[in-house]
């Protein structure tokens, strides 16, 4: 098999600013449901009307766990079938990348959930143990290595870890609450998509995770 030569890098939209938006899943099992935002995740803050009416629903994995789709103002709801990590990708249409002639195709990984050792997704994160704090970032299966995660905490606290030559890495999460993890990879096969043709794909992906013990804290108003 001819191997595939990636060029592994946390991208400009993984390495945000503070003003910087995201798209992320809270998985509520106690509902069997997920719901997805876009807006300030350290801040808790969402977009609604015409910002979010352009993020698609994407397709949710694994096969056949949502059962019901519903689009709010501010929010997608995914109804699911049972308990389950759960993920979603969208496809973003291939374009040139901005002050470049490079036509990109983006695909963007949100998942939620730290049960699952198995990988849901082409380009995911999985927990080395259920609710550990240890992960790999696998390609496809294969662990991407020597790369980096990039998390926020629920205080807005940020802080980037290196991933090891096994595509291993551990995060501290001290306090309560939902954080987000990013990561991103640089594929630079050639293809095509409904007749249009890209020099490379960029696969974003962002999880969320939520933590029951450490500290707890209050959001500043």
């Amino acid at each position: 098999m001819k191997k595939l030569a990636y060029s592994i890098l946390l991208s400009s939209i993984a390495v945000v600013s503070a003003n910087a938006h995201e798209i992320w899943l809270d998985l509520d099992d106690k509902k069997n449901e997920a719901k997805l935002f876009f807006g300030h995740f350290d801040g808790k803050q969402t977009e609604s009307g015409e910002k979010f009416a352009r993020i698609k629903e994407g397709v949710s994995y694994p096969d056949g766990l949502v059962k019901d789709v519903k689009r709010d103002d501010n929010s997608i709801t995914y109804t699911l079938s049972k308990k389950s990590d759960i993920a979603v990708v969208r496809t973003s249409e291939p374009r040139k990348a901005r002050n470049s002639e490079i036509v990109e195709n983006k695909i963007s990984y949100t998942k939620a959930g730290r049960t699952s050792v198995e990988s849901i997704i082409d380009f995911d994160i999985i927990p080395l143990a259920k609710d550990s704090n240890s992960f790999r970032l696998v390609f496809k299966n294969e662990p991407i290595k020597k790369s980096k995660v990039k998390v926020i905490s629920p205080t807005g606290w940020e802080k980037t870890f290196e991933i090891n030559d096994k595509g291993e890495f551990t995060i501290h999460t001290p306090w309560i609450g939902k954080y987000l993890l990013q990561a991103s990879l640089e594929d630079e096969t050639k293809g095509e998509i409904d007749g249009k043709t890209f020099d490379k794909t960029i696969h974003f992906i962002a999880y969320t995770i939520e933590v029951n013990q450490g500290l707890p804290w209050e959001t500043k108003k």
